[in-house]
């Protein structure tokens, strides 16, 4: 299956679901604790990046095209302003930051090959939050790896200059 014919499935086909290079994966359901992280995230960072015109921020469900027969749908994304494209559709190309929500018990073997996928594509970050550790990883194209806990501060001055927040502000 091509990009082309998943952005064509029914609402029934394609719910929950991501194309993994011709492949239609379905994707589970986040726990309260993930779901209230993700929507902490966004809001945040939507804040931050309309306050200060740096881009657009998207939700879950967001499908970006990475490749000819691969759609991914990070928990939150941004694009960098000179990259927004109002076309309809998939977004062409990888989002600039990826966020993933990671649960226990969840396959991490998926969520590697996301990543992969991401940076393939021309993902800046990838950040993972699990939200039952209460622990953000920040992976970066460069191959830039660190762990935040606690009260640690989450920045990100390439993209998204002047952003500053403990995580703990992603799991309240």
């Amino acid at each position: 299956m091509t990009a082309t014919d998943f952005a064509h499935t029914t609402d029934d086909e394609s719910a929950l679901s991501e194309l993994d290079h011709g492949k239609v994966t379905f994707q589970p359901f986040l726990s309260w604790r993930a779901g209230r992280a993700s929507c902490n995230i966004c809001v945040l960072l939507a804040t931050h990046a309309k306050a200060n015109g740096l881009g657009q921020v998207f939700t879950a469900k967001t499908g970006f095209q990475l490749d000819v027969a691969t759609v991914r749908a990070p928990s939150t994304s941004f694009v960098r302003r000179t990259r927004v494209d109002p076309s309809s559709g998939f977004i062409a190309g990888a989002p600039d930051l990826a966020v993933e929500l990671h649960e226990t018990g969840r396959s991490l073997i998926q969520l590697m090959r996301k990543v992969k996928q991401y940076f393939a594509a021309g993902t800046h970050t990838i950040w993972i939050v699990d939200p039952d550790r209460k622990e953000v990883q920040i992976l970066e194209a460069t191959g830039t790896d660190c762990l935040l806990q606690n009260d640690d501060l989450l920045e990100a001055p390439e993209l998204l200059p002047g952003f500053s927040t403990p995580i703990s502000e992603f799991f309240e």
